[in-house]
């Protein structure tokens, strides 16, 4: 057996064994990321009952570890919005901030009449 073919065959199993111990972890680009952010949005819309015309556009931010989306809520769009975090490579997302009008005391938003 070659040195030349011994390398090859290292370099051929540290790669396979790279991708099966899961460290190839690769990124999701824009469009993916902001698709899982207005899903997020839209289903805490739907649960909480607030009509999306209540948020302002979509404001995205990538980081060096993930994705952060913004829809600035209008009735206090200083104080609150509704924040998603989405992780680099897509497999961890969660709320980061909710909309809360009144932050020092705790209340949410009015409640709405339906």
């Amino acid at each position: 057996m070659t040195r030349r073919r011994l390398l090859l065959m290292i370099a051929a199993a540290v790669a396979g064994g790279s991708v099966v111990l899961g460290l190839y972890d690769p990124a999701i680009d824009a469009p993916a990321a902001a698709a899982m952010a207005d899903r997020m949005a839209s289903g805490y819309q739907s649960q909480s009952g607030m009509p999306p015309s209540e948020f302002s556009a979509r404001e995205a931010r990538q980081w060096a570890d993930g994705w952060e989306f913004r829809w600035r809520f209008k009735p206090c769009p200083e104080l609150a919005s509704l924040r998603v975090w989405i992780s680099r490579n897509g497999r961890k997302a969660s709320f980061a901030e909710i909309p809360d009008c009144a932050p020092s005391t705790g209340f949410g938003a009015p409640p709405r009449t339906v």
